[in-house]
């Protein structure tokens, strides 16, 4: 297959057009790629950065080196260039305008010792792997110090944006030792740019003399920006916060992006890089949430989805796996592998160690220390640009940058497991193992309505039962400002303070909240429902916006997922008290014995009466049941032979709840043939509580039955 627009002497237009075909491709493979390693709970970046090299001359050169060379030709290659150069400032400011100083400020003895040591350990490993590697893989052009300075700085980072998201995904941001990674990686992202703006100052002076002018320029800029810079951007703030509260006009925005380039201009003419100019800049920016926030919202979507992605797919253009084509090449990249690894884990867990944390959490520390994702790739380009390494180095360092980003995830599991972390003692669980029910609240118009019928209930068994209204605050899209720890913190804040006021409302002393960080609801929420010993998950009800089945999407995947019983409650003004109607339709199903059970647990204490709707007999564990609390509550048992969606709209107009088991029968799952769940839940007028029992749940009556005269074998009559 050729391109038209590759098969004539390329032109403006051409040139413009094929551009966006390969911004089309490179942004839609990126973010597909991206979503697809979080599905192996991965950072995003490891599936970006996968997806550029894709698009290289290591996959798509050799599985189809026609079509490549007509997508990506060398005349489109500076234009690339410019876009992910580009990207590189706009996102290093980012890096720096979501830097905090405070990070680096009476964190105690344990992070300054680790700090020092997690870039000490592999600066040193790097010079001395410099030394084997010169000969090799450098060339008598580059002078070994700059060759060994560079090798140096490039073991000595850590990726303080992936880092940062770890924590907070696994609600570690709050532990000790989160903090002390925080202000580790924050040091080691200081420290290694300082490093790396040394070793550009000698590579392009020639030697370390030379390089003195440009450094000592660089110490003046520094320190102009850090007093006359920062004032000036604080009374910029002032105004804003003063004339237009907080929120930046389109001109702010500009004047601020402005700065930001000049800043990176001047860091280029004094001879390191514009990246330094845009971090600095951002470092500089006054810390105020909202003014901050508000310029982190407006920069960062356009960078992370446009510009970076760009970024990656040049890096993986340049990334040429081939030239390690012997055995001899591929060892001298394990040995980069194991020196990388060896100097900032091992630097790191031994000075952790020695600091006093013990040999787990030691671990724990050195393997986030050892995440290198974007910030090393962003340090590998200058150094392939600059010459200071060769394009098969660049190849190694670019593998040794995915090996230890990637195995951050799954080593961080086997060394210090989530069991671990302190999260379940924080969890309000009692001793007394009675009932439970797990209440995800997240829609402030229905969530007032779920915790009353999770309090009804629960109300049979008294004091001794517990409600967990849970708000699982959702983290952002990777690299995002609301990821770093203290927006986390503010946040999880607030929604400490709704579920107080929630609570307050409802008025009843089984309630036990729960507020916690989210990357997948779902998962989190069947975590929690064993954590807790739940015996039922009650959902809230929506109209999930891309899927036909009203029981679809995340609901779908509750239901399917969870450990243990699964209540869907769609709530059209409930009110339970003496007179109210409770309605079970039967069709012999697990699911109608589970909403038989839930049935006599919301009568009981009420005064509602409760009809069962019987399409088949029951069987005689069944009729015991019933039995028993036909003497409790107002029972009836009536014959339903209509057709059951009719029958149950009908019936749906005399009743104040129907509770359903999921099944075609009922239209309340999805089946080739019959009803369909939209059609039940748009048509009944009245509430429903629709249920989904698990094979490993525990009947919900069974304490109510131990409390009975009945035979032991009906206490688990499923």
């Amino acid at each position: 297959m050729f391109l038209p627009i590759a098969a004539t002497t390329p032109g403006e237009v051409n040139i413009l057009l094929l551009l966006l075909i390969q911004i089309s491709i490179i942004i839609a493979l990126s973010r597909g790629m991206g979503l697809l390693f979080k599905k192996i709970n991965q950072p995003l970046v490891i599936g970006e950065i996968v997806a550029g090299i894709m698009l290289g001359p290591s996959f798509f050169g050799l599985l189809a080196p026609d079509l490549s060379a007509q997508l990506f030709p060398p005349v489109t290659a500076p234009y690339l260039n410019i876009l992910a150069q580009m990207g590189l400032i706009f996102f290093m400011f980012l890096v720096g305008l979501e830097f905090n100083s405070e990070h680096l400020r009476g964190k105690g003895q344990a992070a300054m010792v680790v700090s020092h040591a997690s870039i000490v350990a592999p600066f040193l490993l790097g010079a001395l792997l410099a030394l084997y590697l010169y000969q090799s893989l450098s060339n008598d052009t580059v002078p070994f110090i700059s060759f060994a300075l560079f090798m140096g700085a490039a073991m000595s980072v850590t990726a303080f944006p992936v880092l940062a998201r770890i924590l907070t995904e696994r609600n570690l941001h709050k532990t000790y030792l989160g903090t002390i990674a925080i202000t580790c990686a924050a040091v080691d992202d200081v420290t290694a740019w300082c490093m790396l703006a040394f070793v550009i100052s000698v590579v392009r002076s020639g030697d370390m003399l030379a390089a003195l002018p440009t450094t000592l320029l660089a110490v003046v800029y520094i320190a102009f920006m850090l007093t006359v810079g920062r004032m000036l951007l604080n009374r910029l703030a002032d105004y804003v916060e003063a004339q237009q509260n907080g929120k930046l006009t389109q001109l702010m925005v500009a004047i601020i992006f402005v700065g930001m380039l000049v800043s990176a201009m001047i860091t280029e003419l004094i001879g390191i890089h514009t990246v330094f100019g845009a971090f600095l800049f951002g470092a500089v920016m006054p810390q105020r949430s909202v003014f901050v926030r508000d310029l982190a919202e407006k920069t960062e979507d356009f960078t992370i989805v446009f510009l970076l992605p760009i970024f990656f797919a040049y890096t993986g253009l340049r990334t040429q796996f081939g030239l390690l084509n012997d055995g001899a090449l591929w060892l001298d990249c394990a040995l980069v592998v194991f020196a990388a690894t060896l100097g900032k884990f091992g630097g790191s867990t031994l000075a952790a160690k020695l600091s006093g944390l013990s040999w787990r959490e030691a671990s724990a520390l050195g393997v986030l220390m050892n995440t290198r994702g974007l910030m090393e790739l962003i340090i590998l380009n200058i150094g392939l640009d600059l010459g200071v390494i060769s394009p098969a180095l660049f190849a190694m360092m670019v593998i040794m940058a995915l090996v230890t980003t990637f195995a951050t995830t799954p080593v961080l599991n086997w060394v210090y497991p989530q069991r671990l972390f302190g999260e379940e003692d924080a969890l309000p669980v009692a001793t007394d193992p009675t009932y439970a029910i797990l209440v995800p609240v997240a829609n402030p118009d229905s969530e007032q309505g779920l915790v009353h019928l999770a309090v009804a209930l629960a109300r049979p068994e008294g004091l001794a039962a517990r409600v967990y209204p849970v708000n699982l605050v959702r983290l952002g899209d990777e690299y995002t400002y609301t990821d770093l720890p203290e927006r986390v913190t503010a946040m999880l804040s607030q929604s400490q303070e709704r579920l107080a006021v929630l609570v307050a409302e409802v008025q009843s002393p089984i309630l036990q909240p729960i507020s916690q960080m989210s990357e997948d609801i779902t998962t989190d929420l069947c975590r929690l429902a064993k954590q807790t010993g739940a015996d039922l998950v009650l959902l809230g009800w929506h109209r999930p916006g891309f899927v036909a089945d009203p029981l679809g999407g995340k609901v779908r995947r509750v239901l399917e997922t969870a450990p243990t019983d699964v209540a869907v409650f769609v709530d059209r003004g409930l009110n339970l008290g003496t007179g109210s109607r409770l309605v079970v339709p039967y069709g012999g199903t697990v699911h109608d014995l589970l909403a038989l059970e839930l049935a006599p647990r919301l009568a009981l204490g009420h005064g509602a009466n409760l009809t069962v709707l019987q399409t088949t007999p029951f069987s005689r564990e069944t009729r015991d049941l019933i039995a028993v609390f036909q003497e409790r509550v107002n029972l009836e048992c009536i014959a339903f032979n209509q057709d059951p969606v009719e029958g149950l709209v009908e019936a749906s107009r005399r009743a104040s709840l129907l509770v359903m088991g999921t099944s075609p029968q009922w239209g309340t799952e999805r089946h080739l043939f019959g009803p369909t769940p939209d059609e039940l839940i748009t048509r009944c007028q009245t509430s429903l509580l629709i249920v989904r029992h698990h094979r490993n749940a525990t009947p919900h009556l069974e304490s109510l039955l131990t409390s009975t005269v009945m035979p032991p074998a009906l206490v688990s009559p499923r």
